[in-house]
């Protein structure tokens, strides 16, 4: 995995290694060249200024230049440049060198010190010219034998260069492979989250980043596979409590049909088919609720106050209640944000519950408040659940063993858990077998509008 990238960035590093030698040498090779001309500005004047009068002193003894060139090329040069003698057409008399084409490690160095600029110097004598310019053979040998020391030197570091480079380059993307590995799992279906060591490497930004994206998908996908059994249990237990009822309409009406009725039943039939009718209408309707609550809000939540909206709800279920509803009010009034249709049902279905599980009891319904929250807790004095049941009170369609041949739906307490959590506040239940039951609907406080 990665091969050719991690090719491509070793490559990168031998050829980095590569040029940062060819500098260095090349650059010190130029210093060199420039320290060693500067010391032959000096040494070429002095040598000019001797070359005429050494030239004249032999020349004196020779009848011609040509025959005089030799020795004055040698006089001058004395092994520490190089001397050519001319004549006035330019025609080369001699020099202080061997005739013949120079070493190809000369010749390169000739050819760079020309290319640098080295001194050289003309002196004119009777009937030609002296030539002056340094004798870089040995300092060509020198530099010579220099690069001849830095090519394996050369070689070794673009070997380590690349040794290295490997290595790191092995190291650097290691955690690409992790991640890339993990994200084909995860494209392959597996969603459980596969965390990757961060100090193991130091792009521990991207397999913390990858972590942090694997945690929160495992928790997407687990929450998307909670909602889907919720909701295929959700649609399970709505069709069982339609079917019943439905099941009943349909068998009195068959009855009907083929004539099996009575004429003296005929009235406690149609009672009958009506109640089941009614119960089906409000099982639909509480299942509206339950699904309008899991979208979103279609309109925002305003200010209310909580204790009118609970004095309204418990006067919706009075006439069913046979006076057995108290409300208790303790100071207030206790402004919250919320939707009030929604908060509405929340607490009407709280005492509807408590109406028909507590069917021997008085409900006391209060409303209370402190300085950051406000609540409505409605209280019977039933016969209470016993803990099984619940730590399963708000689930839907939940009633208990105990309470299942109780008139009702078990969506109740689930409606008024989910409006209140829509509202940003707690549905809170405080119960125990033989000592009553307590639902507190608790919502944030709101500052108060402004009067008007």
């Amino acid at each position: 995995m990665f091969n050719a990238f991690r090719r491509r960035i070793t490559q990168g590093y031998v050829v980095l290694a590569i040029v940062l030698i060819v500098v260095i040498v090349a650059a010190s090779s130029v210093l060199a060249f420039l320290l060693f001309s500067r010391s032959m500005n000096d040494a070429i004047a002095g040598a000019s200024q001797r070359a005429s009068d050494t030239a004249a002193s032999i020349m004196s003894h020779n009848a011609t230049l040509a025959q005089a060139a030799p020795e004055i090329a040698q006089a001058v040069g004395r092994h520490a440049f190089h001397v050519v003698v001319v004549d006035g057409t330019g025609r080369r008399l001699a020099q202080n060198e061997r005739e013949g084409s120079p070493s190809t490690g000369r010749a390169i160095v000739i050819a760079f010190g020309r290319a640098i600029g080295l001194p050289r110097a003309r002196v004119p004598i009777k009937g030609g010219a002296i030539l002056i310019s340094p004798d870089i053979d040995r300092f060509g040998a020198l530099l010579l034998w220099y690069w001849s020391i830095m090519l394996p030197i050369g070689i070794v570091a673009v070997l380590v260069a690349w040794a290295f480079g490997r290595r790191i380059t092995a190291r650097a993307v290691g955690p690409l492979a992790d991640v890339t590995g993990a994200l084909r799992v995860i494209a392959g279906g597996d969603f459980s989250p596969q965390r990757l060591l961060e100090g193991s490497s130091d792009l521990r930004d991207l397999t913390g980043a990858y972590n942090d994206v694997a945690y929160s998908l495992a928790t997407a996908t687990a929450q998307r596979a909670r909602t889907e059994a919720q909701m295929r249990q959700f649609i399970a237990d709505a069709g069982h409590e339609l079917r019943t009822p439905l099941t009943i309409i349909m068998g009195y009406l068959d009855a009907l049909r083929h004539g099996i009725v009575q004429p003296d039943g005929a009235q406690r039939t149609y009672d009958t088919m009506l109640d089941e009718s009614r119960k089906m209408r409000t099982l639909i309707e509480k299942l509206i609720l339950l699904a309008r609550l899991e979208r979103a809000p279609t309109a925002p939540p305003v200010a209310l106050d909580l204790g009118s909206v609970a004095e309204n709800a418990v006067e919706t279920l009075s006439p069913l209640a046979n006076g057995r509803i108290h409300i208790e009010r303790t100071g207030g009034p206790y402004v919250v944000t919320a939707n009030e249709s929604e908060l509405h049902e929340a607490i009407k279905n709280a005492v509807d519950n408590a109406l028909k599980y507590a069917p021997q009891s008085d409900i006391r319904v209060a409303i209370a408040g402190d300085q950051d929250h406000a609540w409505v807790e409605v209280a019977d004095s039933g016969p209470g659940m016993d803990p099984q049941d619940a730590a399963h009170a708000f689930d839907r369609f939940y009633r208990g063993a105990a309470r299942a041949d109780a008139e009702g739906t078990g969506l109740g307490l689930a409606i008024a858990k989910g409006a209140l959590e829509r509202a940003g506040g707690s549905a809170e239940l405080d119960t125990g077998p033989g000592r009553g039951t307590s639902v507190r609907l608790r919502l944030p406080r709101s500052k108060p509008p402004p009067a008007l």
